[in-house]
């Protein structure tokens, strides 16, 4: 006998994340919603050094968990109003310093005001993220009238990434401070 879980859904990092119907077995793809997703409580649990982001995105990511090729296949995440993106100085300094054209790209990045973003998501069951992303913004601080356009592809591991970064740890704390103080929404 089939199982199937519907109406899944949590308030959490000041927005909401949902789950489309997940039957058991799995014929088509769960899609996990992401709406109005609050980056700043995301980078406030996850903790990361090198950069920060905040405002809020919006997205829908196709969960597939019997596949036999991938968990996330044509996952989307766009923002949903402005977000701002802001480089550690030492990283983005250390990055500068090895080439001159690079620094001068770096310099337009430390700090941008994003408009429109757009990322297409892939995720295989080996952990091999493909993620490709135009980014539209400026940089107030150089030009605010010079708009800075970026085309990004990144590919990673992030099984072994999330490792190397305890990534595990800090959710594991997170949600269970999250669950013993129930009431107050991280």
């Amino acid at each position: 006998m089939p199982l199937t879980l519907s109406n899944l859904g949590v308030d959490m990092l000041n927005g909401r994340i949902s789950l489309s119907a997940l039957r058991f077995p799995q014929h088509d793809a769960a899609v996990l919603k992401l709406d109005n997703v609050d980056l700043s409580a995301l980078f406030t649990v996850l903790k990361p050094k090198q950069f920060a982001m905040s405002g809020r995105v919006d997205g829908e990511l196709p969960l597939y968990l019997n596949h036999p090729k991938w968990l996330v296949r044509n996952g989307w995440i766009a923002n949903a109003g402005t977000l701002t993106l802001r480089l550690d100085k030492d990283m983005a300094d250390a990055i500068a310093s090895n080439n001159l054209a690079t620094g001068a790209a770096i310099d337009w990045l430390r700090y941008m005001e994003i408009n429109r973003s757009q990322a297409r998501v892939d995720l295989d069951n080996l952990g091999e993220l493909s993620l490709h992303a135009k980014i539209d913004g400026v940089n107030p601080l150089k030009s605010a009238k010079r708009e800075v356009i970026l085309n990004y592809s990144h590919q990673e591991n992030v099984f072994q990434l999330w490792r190397s970064l305890r990534f595990g740890d800090n959710l594991q704390e997170w949600l269970e401070q999250a669950l013993a103080e129930p009431g107050e929404q991280p």
